[in-house]
């Protein structure tokens, strides 16, 4: 084997390491900010028209710096645009960051959540690894004599890196960059494919084995109501394509804007305001959000099947548990608590912080499920696991990959997945029909 080969190898190997150790410790960093801004703001909320508006300017600044601003979901798909346009696909691309950027993105994502911002991590661990595995090669390529990589190469196996570590799917981690690549038409489908193929075992092994992420009950659905799943797929759709094509106006608009100052200072004020009139539920903590919200829709069914059983004394020990702050029937994510989230990552994805729409967009879906249920006859659940899918298809433009994704981190059966394709392809589709037909800028 020739001995270029053999380094290069080793030095993905080792690259690999590297990038999955950084972001393991940024991710416990993360957490770690974002607890401390929930108990912050909840001791001493009478700071809170100072400390977020004064941190949120502070966090938007992330635009001084080469592609560390926004949701990077778009400097992603620009950078495997960029890599067409080269003579061969061995060069920079257009979007290379550089490693003073790279630290960026992390100091200024944890600057965003300790504004108190909706925005996730999950895009930033991502991002964060096609930047570092792409800056690691080309520094390194010419100094110890690296192998040709194809450019595209790096940035999938960036993606898986980020993916593995944000959802631990091994599977759905292989579908996306199949499907991503076909869905691409790229030219180098077999040698790209069977790389990530070697290597995702290998990620998969040190990032280590997740905890179920959704921790819901497992769904059933009726063929009946194939009709109710369409409909609703198709107004996610809709809803979908408002409001992220609304972040990349404004976003695109504020940046360029003389009045930007201007509009990052209110924009704090606004987001100080969602946080203190209508609640903390507003702030990221997607995950936490997502499994409270699920656990308290059981919890509403169980208590009425307990009285249509007429079942007392268990739905006194229910009671009684409530009293205690153990048992709740609350639904937090409700229809105010949603709109405050979609506003706070509006004005935040706008403003330029940096930060992630992949849960956000979860949240958003399940929540919309949650009160649109009222009016389309399907189980409350199932309606709000359907959005999470409707939601996260058109963003990672993946179908397949969507549906197998969710059902994956809620660990639902293969049963409910046609329902789960359904749902992602009919928003998919109708997303992109939009964005075809009306999206202009």
């Amino acid at each position: 084997m020739n001995i270029n080969i053999i380094k290069t190898i080793i030095f993905f190997i080792i690259a690999i390491y590297i990038v999955i150790y950084i972001n393991k410790h940024y991710v416990e960093i993360y957490n770690t900010v974002q607890t401390s801004t929930k108990k912050k703001l909840t001791t001493h909320p009478e700071y809170i028209y100072i400390y977020v508006p004064l941190l949120f300017f502070i966090a938007s600044k992330a635009i001084l710096f080469e592609h560390a601003d926004g949701f990077f979901e778009l400097y992603i798909r620009k950078m495997k645009n960029s890599v067409n346009k080269h003579e061969h696909a061995y060069s920079k691309t257009d979007y290379f960051t550089g490693f003073v950027s790279i630290i960026a993105i992390y100091i200024f994502s944890l600057l965003n959540t300790s504004a108190g911002t909706a925005l996730g991590d999950e895009g930033v661990v991502i991002y964060a690894s096609i930047c570092l595995l792409m800056y690691f090669y080309f520094k390194f390529k010419d100094i110890i004599g690296l192998k040709n990589v194809y450019t595209e190469t790096l940035i999938n196996l960036g993606y898986a890196i980020g993916l593995m570590l944000v959802f631990g799917s091994m599977i759905s981690t292989l579908f996306f960059t199949l499907e991503t690549m076909v869905i691409n038409k790229n030219i180098n489908f077999l040698s790209i494919f069977g790389v990530i193929v070697c290597a995702v075992p290998f990620i998969y092994y040190l990032v280590g084995e997740k905890e179920v992420m959704i921790k819901i009950d497992k769904l059933s659905f009726n063929i009946k109501n194939i009709g109710y799943v369409a409909l609703f797929s198709l107004l996610m759709g809709i809803i979908s394509f408002i409001i992220i094509k609304t972040m990349v106006v404004l976003f695109n608009y504020v940046r360029k804007s003389k009045f930007n100052n201007l509009y990052v200072i209110i924009s704090g004020f606004i987001l100080a305001f969602i946080i203190k009139s209508i609640g903390f539920v507003t702030l990221h903590e997607g995950q936490n959000s997502l499994n409270e919200s699920f656990q308290a829709v059981f919890n509403q069914q169980k208590i009425k099947k307990l009285e249509r059983e007429k079942n007392y004394d268990e739905l006194e020990k229910l009671k009684k548990l409530e009293n205690e702050g153990k048992f709740t029937t609350i639904n937090k994510l409700d229809f105010n608590m949603t709109v405050g989230r979609i506003i706070n990552c509006i004005i935040s994805i706008s403003s330029g912080l940096t930060g992630d729409l992949m849960i956000p967009l979860l949240t958003f879906g399940c929540g919309l499920g949650s009160t649109l249920h009222k009016y389309i006859p399907i189980i409350e659940q199932n309606l709000m696991y359907l959005g999470m899918i409707a939601f996260l298809s058109p963003f990672l433009g993946a179908p397949v990959s969507s549906a197998l994704l969710v059902q994956t981190i809620s660990n639902q059966t293969y049963e409910s997945l046609p329902y789960s394709l359904c749902t992602s392809f009919i928003s998919y589709f109708t997303y992109t029909f939009l964005e075809n037909n009306f999206f202009l800028i």
